[in-house]
């Protein structure tokens, strides 16, 4: 005699709850009621710390809403299923957004060190625990076969990053203690913030200086100290952040936009042409496999550097001033490789070998001159 097979009830599109009842509750429930054990609403109530009266909400949504098959048995109080579910999870991740996560983990690691970084490794903990056992996210089981890395990174003192961020909350002027690269000197500088941002996993805030009566960059992990005074200021309406940074290339500022003409041979060429560099950037096609980039950007130590890493695949054509700095940089560094007389340890050449990548060094060395 054939056994009649149990009809399955398909799941149906769920309707997903808002504040009430939390998702992690009706996977609780679904996740026992499946394993065929009678529920109780104190059951529930008891394992989440929610009142009697919130579980019975919760199992009535599981009814009426996710359509469930839930029949309540008034003698004992218990729930139970009287058909079994499709073996679906109520959340599902598709490979795509299992690979989000895992870089999303990965990108925290800018946050360490900011009042941030508690928060946000709590709110990636929750999401974790949100999904069935069957979706489980564990991002270091990813790292067999991917990886991301961020570079060197300076990671600032929590409390200073923190009293930084109430300065510019609460619109009040601030005493801090600034070690400047620049100078070498470490000074008190009262300033006024007026916005905090990450180039290259660094976090620097935008701030009016009093001393020198203009806007400077202050990298909060050289800011040794915070003092947030009493007295209050306003942020300009006519400051615009992007405006601001809209004519610099990375972090330094610089006095004055240029127009920036630089050729590049056929070999960085292919490098160049894979990124955006600026919003300002246009390319220009040469015969040959070689290009001319254009920039509109403030001449600065940082864009000469840049510039250097390319060796002799890069020239400047505009302007002057900054095909004069890079030349007088290129000679002062030959100068150096100058070989004595039977010195013939490097008389076979240098330089990157064909197809490298060139050195991102000088980018990360790149940092505010405040």
């Amino acid at each position: 005699m054939a056994i009649p097979k149990r009809r399955v009830t398909p799941w149906p599109e769920p309707k997903i709850p808002g504040t009430r009842p939390p998702l992690r509750r009706m996977l609780w429930a679904i996740q026992r009621l499946q394993k065929g054990a009678a529920l109780k609403a104190t059951d529930l109530a008891h394992e989440f710390e929610v009142s009697v009266r919130t579980a019975y909400r919760d199992l009535d949504f599981l009814r009426d809403e996710w359509r469930a098959h839930v029949e309540y048995d008034h003698r004992k109080g218990t729930y139970a299923l009287t058909e079994p579910l499709a073996t679906l999870p109520l959340v599902t991740i598709s490979q795509g957004e299992l690979i989000a996560i895992y870089f999303a983990e990965k990108i925290l690691q800018q946050y360490r060190g900011t009042p941030f970084e508690a928060d946000l490794a709590s709110a990636f903990s929750k999401i974790q625990r949100l999904l069935p056992e069957d979706v489980k996210v564990a991002p270091e089981s990813l790292d067999a076969y991917l990886s991301l890395e961020l570079g060197p990174v300076h990671t600032p003192e929590a409390a200073v990053f923190r009293d930084v961020l109430l300065a510019l909350r609460r619109r009040r002027r601030a005493l801090v203690r600034y070690q400047s690269l620049s100078s070498g000197r470490t000074t008190n500088r009262r300033i006024h913030p007026y916005h905090v941002f990450n180039v290259r996993g660094n976090w620097y805030v935008a701030a009016w200086d009093e001393n020198r009566k203009a806007v400077r960059d202050f990298a909060i992990h050289r800011i040794r100290r915070v003092t947030v005074m009493t007295d209050a200021f306003e942020i300009p309406r006519g400051f615009d952040f992007r405006k601001y940074t809209a004519e610099s290339f990375g972090i330094e500022k610089g006095t004055r936009a240029a127009e920036v003409v630089i050729r590049f041979g056929p070999r960085q060429a292919r490098w160049i042409r894979e990124r955006k560099w600026h919003r300002s950037a246009r390319i220009q096609e040469e015969i040959g496999g070689g290009l001319v980039l254009r920039l509109r950007v403030a001449e600065t130590s940082e864009l000469r550097r840049w510039v250097l890493q390319f060796g002799a695949e890069a020239e400047v054509l505009a302007p002057a001033s900054l095909r004069r700095a890079v030349a007088d940089e290129l000679r002062a560094a030959a100068a150096r490789y100058r070989l004595a007389p039977g010195d013939t340890a490097l008389r076979a050449g240098s330089g990157t070998a064909p197809g490298d990548s060139p050195s991102m060094t000088c980018q990360n060395a790149c940092s505010t001159r405040s």
